[in-house]
């Protein structure tokens, strides 16, 4: 079931409208499972277990309408189809209970760009996950190790339509959507290599990145599929304006972000822009994206009042409750803080109140007691 308050308030909210009062998504289940007493290892592998710290979570300190970009359940997927593999808790001489990080390192060279172009991304991609997970050279392990990809990925598919069930809305579909650039920075090349690659390699870039969009959109689409959630999580953070100068984003990023969001849009799939680092200067460039079509999602770096400012009337805008404010703040600084962005940011409706990003592992509970209750305290619409 689809047609929970929950639903209908980030539906109203993504069309520009004023639900019954401001919904709430954080993104938290890496506190979830510290809170709970679970191991970052059981929340990434086990969903069973994720989904119990959720529900422990909520029911100490109060629920939520959805939460947003979980990872529970999918540690196989990020191990399985990731050429850079991932640091996993628990894998790899890691300890059980440490956040899962990306690891800044190239995996391919220059000259590879054509290759992918040339051969096809899935090809290419699949070659280079052979050579980078050395145990799954053998095919009866890489059958082995993908059937349990699949396992997991129908499981947390069951999953999200229990919460739904619950009346707590997943807001993304089991998917991780970037647009070409971002996937090969963090993926493939490593962040300085990248970045270097832009100003001796634009041309290589173009091509692979034509080559790898298809692909990038399948990936979403399975997890639209598999869940049944009609909205995909599209990260950003390479091409920020922390990161590449707006000449290079005209040329390069922005192509890529309209034409990821007008695939989905048309498909009647809600892209969730999930935007870390500080984009508040190329905030302009977003009106060329589907209007009242898709949801920006900021971390706290970038200045979300001025994001109400110039894309008020463009799309819905969700944040942003910052990772500091909850780990070192007080209860009544974070209820300050959203209370401000309720009032000024959600005062037209429009807007969803979430974390900035993550949740920190080591938020404190009262701060995030308190960050749940403002939406009732403040985001009524009258």
């Amino acid at each position: 079931m689809a047609n929970s308050l929950a639903f209908e308030r980030i539906e109203a909210a993504t069309r520009l409208q004023k639900p019954d009062r401001v919904p709430f998504v954080p993104i938290i289940d890496i506190f979830a499972a510290k809170y709970a007493g679970i191991t970052q290892h059981e929340m990434m592998f086990d969903i069973d277990k994720a989904d119990y710290s959720l529900l422990r979570t909520m029911n100490d300190l109060g629920w939520i309408d959805g939460f947003s970009l979980s990872y529970g359940g999918l540690g196989s997927l990020l191990e399985f189809i990731i050429p850079n593999p991932p640091m996993m808790p628990g894998l790899r001489g890691m300890p059980d209970d440490v956040e899962w990080m990306f690891m800044e390192k190239s995996v391919m060279e220059p000259s590879e760009y054509r290759d992918i172009a040339e051969r096809g991304a899935l090809r290419w991609t699949v070659e280079k996950v052979l050579q980078t997970h050395p145990h799954l050279k053998s095919p009866s392990t890489l059958v082995r190790e993908g059937s349990g990809v699949v396992h997991d990925l129908m499981k947390v598919g069951r999953s999200a339509k229990t919460w739904r069930r619950r009346g707590v809305e997943p807001l993304v579909a089991a998917n991780l959507v970037f647009t070409p650039m971002e996937w090969m920075s963090m993926m493939l090349r490593g962040f300085n290599d990248f970045l270097f690659d832009m100003f001796r390699h634009p041309e290589e870039i173009k091509a692979a990145s034509d080559a790898y969009k298809k692909t990038l959109w399948w990936i979403g689409m399975a997890g639209v599929l598999t869940s049944g959630v009609k909205r995909v999580f599209m990260g950003g953070t390479r091409t920020s304006a922390t990161v590449i100068s707006p000449k290079q984003f005209e040329e390069l990023a922005l192509p890529e972000w309209q034409e990821t969001s007008e695939y989905f849009v048309k498909r009647g799939i809600t892209p969730m822009l999930h935007l870390d680092s500080d984009w508040t200067a190329f905030l302009p460039y977003l009106k060329h994206l589907p209007a009242r079509k898709c949801i920006l999602n900021l971390d706290g770096t970038s200045n979300i009042f001025k994001a109400k400012e110039i894309l008020g009337d463009h799309m819905c805008i969700m944040g942003d409750v910052p990772a500091p404010l909850l780990k070192l703040g007080e209860p009544d600084e974070v209820d300050e803080y959203c209370r401000r962005l309720i009032k000024e940011v959600g005062a037209d409706g429009g807007f969803i109140l979430s974390s900035g990003c993550s949740v920190p592992i080591d938020a404190k509970p009262e701060n995030v007691k308190a960050m749940i209750a403002s939406v009732n305290r403040y985001g009524k619409y009258k």
